[in-house]
């Protein structure tokens, strides 16, 4: 009457509060399911990392095996020390001696020279990457370069592989003879003998500083590796009857197919083409 006009405010606290609450109920649903798809994956990656690494150890163990013969459980030895020794997992240690092994074989160098090189320089690598602060993969690489004749990996080190330095290393040891008349087997000695000489510093440096923070992380890293490889093997203890059943089950679905490819042949007359190189050829 007075020529006001009221607007009207009040909103339906009963409904707001209702929508709220189903937003929230909502988004614990989704969450929820999210964090139960990442868990998931999160525990399918590990079992895979450990299947894998348990795997790993298992074929290098028959590369140990095959390179090293009877003398074999001396790098197991060697190996399953390696972690607090060196810094390196049994794994790593295993792979870096049956590779310098096999190498040095290759190279016609006798039975314990191949295991007592393969063991120092394996151990070398361990000490160099502590020295260097460098992974024990490239202190390693550098050294089977090293052995085998690449000057250029080691240089990066400041250590010159080159044959004046190596004549002049065999020259202070009573051998005259020129390197390059040497065979394989003599110029991987003078090499290896050469490498221990001037990387004195280095060696042993893993166990000086093996309380340092470095060295701890990269203790604490394979460790990391072995735990997984402990856990792998049991995985693949029991996965592995399920894999062997899978395995015949499909060797006869593919006998199954195969006669149902002839069956389709008989009733069409049309011979499947196995794949496009074949095609191809005719």
């Amino acid at each position: 009457a007075d020529g006001s006009i009221v607007i009207d405010t009040k909103i339906d606290d009963a409904k707001l509060k209702k929508g709220i609450s189903n937003i929230g109920t909502s988004l614990k649903g989704i969450t929820k399911l999210v964090a139960t798809a990442f868990s998931v994956k999160v525990i399918y990656n590990f079992t895979k990392a450990c299947i894998q690494a348990a795997s790993d150890l298992e074929e290098v163990q028959n590369v140990v095996d095959v390179v090293f013969g009877e003398s074999s459980e001396i790098i197991n030895n060697f190996a399953k020390n390696a972690v607090k020794s060196l810094g390196l997992s049994e794994l790593s240690a295993k792979q870096y001696a049956s590779t310098m092994g096999a190498m040095l074989k290759s190279m016609k160098l006798s039975d314990k020279q191949v295991l007592t090189m393969s063991q120092n320089l394996t151990a070398l690598a361990g000490d160099m990457a502590s020295f260097y602060n460098i992974s024990g993969d490239e202190a390693f690489t550098k050294l089977r370069a090293g052995i085998s004749g690449e000057t250029e990996p080691l240089k990066q080190l400041g250590i010159n592989l080159n044959v004046a330095n190596l004549e002049a290393y065999a020259l202070s040891k009573g051998i005259d003879k020129s390197f390059n008349s040497m065979s394989q087997a003599e110029q991987a000695i003078i090499r290896y003998n050469y490498l221990l000489d001037v990387t004195k510093d280095a060696q042993g440096d893993f166990s000086r500083t093996s309380g340092n923070w470095a060295n701890q992380v990269r203790v604490l890293s394979e460790q990391w590796n072995t735990f997984k490889s402990v856990l792998g093997s049991s995985f693949i203890q029991v996965l592995t009857p399920i894999i062997q059943a899978l395995n015949k089950i499909m060797e006869k679905l593919i006998l199954a197919g195969k006669y149902f490819q002839r069956f389709v042949y008989m009733l069409t007359g049309v011979k499947p083409e196995t794949n496009g190189a074949t095609k191809a050829v005719e």
